[in-house]
Protein backbone atom coordinates (compact mmCIF):
# COMPACT_ATOMS: atom_id res chain seq x y z
CA UNK A 1 0.00 0.00 0.00
CA UNK A 2 1.09 3.32 -0.52
CA UNK A 3 0.09 6.38 0.77
CA UNK A 4 -0.19 9.67 -1.11
CA UNK A 5 -0.27 13.44 0.12
CA UNK A 6 -2.21 16.02 -1.78
CA UNK A 7 -2.52 19.58 -1.16
CA UNK A 8 -0.34 19.83 2.04
CA UNK A 9 0.58 23.18 2.46
CA UNK A 10 4.42 23.88 3.13
CA UNK A 11 3.48 26.41 5.79
CA UNK A 12 0.49 26.49 7.78
CA UNK A 13 -2.13 28.32 5.99
CA UNK A 14 -3.23 32.28 7.34
CA UNK A 15 -6.80 32.18 9.19
CA UNK A 16 -8.39 34.25 6.27
CA UNK A 17 -8.32 30.49 3.90
CA UNK A 18 -9.84 27.40 4.64
CA UNK A 19 -7.47 25.20 3.03
CA UNK A 20 -8.05 21.48 2.62
CA UNK A 21 -5.52 18.91 1.89
CA UNK A 22 -5.38 15.44 2.77
CA UNK A 23 -3.85 11.33 2.14
CA UNK A 24 -5.10 8.68 -0.31
CA UNK A 25 -4.20 5.13 0.22
CA UNK A 26 -3.44 3.20 -3.15
CA UNK A 27 -3.03 -0.70 -4.06
CA UNK A 28 -2.07 -2.03 -6.83
CA UNK A 29 -2.92 1.41 -8.75
CA UNK A 30 -6.18 1.69 -7.10
CA UNK A 31 -7.27 4.48 -4.99
CA UNK A 32 -8.90 2.42 -2.08
CA UNK A 33 -9.35 5.47 0.65
CA UNK A 34 -8.84 8.73 1.67
CA UNK A 35 -8.73 11.10 5.07
CA UNK A 36 -8.66 14.52 5.10
CA UNK A 37 -8.51 18.04 7.16
CA UNK A 38 -9.14 21.34 6.83
CA UNK A 39 -7.07 24.41 8.21
CA UNK A 40 -9.69 26.61 10.26
CA UNK A 41 -9.11 29.92 11.99
CA UNK A 42 -7.68 30.40 15.30
CA UNK A 43 -5.44 27.96 15.08
CA UNK A 44 -7.79 24.98 14.57
CA UNK A 45 -7.24 21.82 12.37
CA UNK A 46 -10.34 20.11 11.85
CA UNK A 47 -9.86 16.08 10.68
CA UNK A 48 -12.33 15.25 8.35
CA UNK A 49 -13.96 12.69 6.22
CA UNK A 50 -12.29 9.30 5.73
CA UNK A 51 -13.23 6.61 3.51
CA UNK A 52 -12.24 2.88 2.70
CA UNK A 53 -14.17 0.99 0.06
CA UNK A 54 -16.04 -1.91 1.22
CA UNK A 55 -14.14 -4.42 0.28
CA UNK A 56 -10.83 -3.25 2.21
CA UNK A 57 -12.31 -2.60 5.12
CA UNK A 58 -10.63 -3.83 8.20
CA UNK A 59 -7.02 -4.33 7.08
CA UNK A 60 -5.60 -1.05 8.74
CA UNK A 61 -5.88 1.10 5.77
CA UNK A 62 -7.65 3.57 8.15
CA UNK A 63 -5.21 3.27 10.59
CA UNK A 64 -2.73 3.47 8.39
CA UNK A 65 -4.03 7.27 7.06
CA UNK A 66 -4.89 8.52 10.13
CA UNK A 67 -1.18 7.56 11.52
CA UNK A 68 0.03 9.31 8.33
CA UNK A 69 -2.13 12.10 9.01
CA UNK A 70 -1.45 12.61 12.62
CA UNK A 71 2.87 12.40 11.87
CA UNK A 72 2.26 15.36 9.54
CA UNK A 73 0.59 17.40 11.87
CA UNK A 74 3.01 16.37 15.26
CA UNK A 75 5.50 18.14 13.08
CA UNK A 76 4.03 20.37 11.03
CA UNK A 77 0.97 22.41 13.18
CA UNK A 78 2.58 22.12 16.81
CA UNK A 79 0.48 24.16 19.58
CA UNK A 80 -3.10 23.69 17.11
CA UNK A 81 -6.07 22.38 18.50
CA UNK A 82 -7.68 19.50 16.70
CA UNK A 83 -11.17 18.80 16.39
CA UNK A 84 -13.07 16.49 14.61
CA UNK A 85 -16.53 15.00 14.66
CA UNK A 86 -17.16 11.33 14.80
CA UNK A 87 -19.72 8.35 14.87
CA UNK A 88 -20.30 6.37 17.30
CA UNK A 89 -18.22 3.44 15.30
CA UNK A 90 -15.21 5.91 15.39
CA UNK A 91 -15.60 7.28 19.03
CA UNK A 92 -13.45 4.75 20.96
CA UNK A 93 -10.58 5.79 18.30
CA UNK A 94 -10.58 9.05 18.75
CA UNK A 95 -10.58 8.30 22.83
CA UNK A 96 -7.99 6.33 22.82
CA UNK A 97 -5.81 8.98 20.45
CA UNK A 98 -6.25 11.36 23.36
CA UNK A 99 -9.31 13.21 22.60
CA UNK A 100 -11.86 14.21 25.02
CA UNK A 101 -15.57 14.01 24.04
CA UNK A 102 -17.47 17.50 24.29
CA UNK A 103 -20.82 17.14 22.60
CA UNK A 104 -23.12 14.94 20.83
CA UNK A 105 -24.41 15.95 17.87
CA UNK A 106 -27.45 14.87 16.08
CA UNK A 107 -27.59 13.99 11.77
CA UNK A 108 -30.95 15.17 10.37
CA UNK A 109 -32.31 14.91 6.59
CA UNK A 110 -35.16 15.91 4.39
CA UNK A 111 -36.15 14.90 1.06
CA UNK A 112 -37.10 18.01 -1.16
Amino acid sequence: MNIIGYRLPTQTPGPQRHSTCGWVAIIDSKEVGWINMSFLPNNVLKFEDAFILPDYRGRGIYRKLWDTRWNYVSVTCKGMKVISYCKPSTLSFYLNKGFTAKETITLVETTI
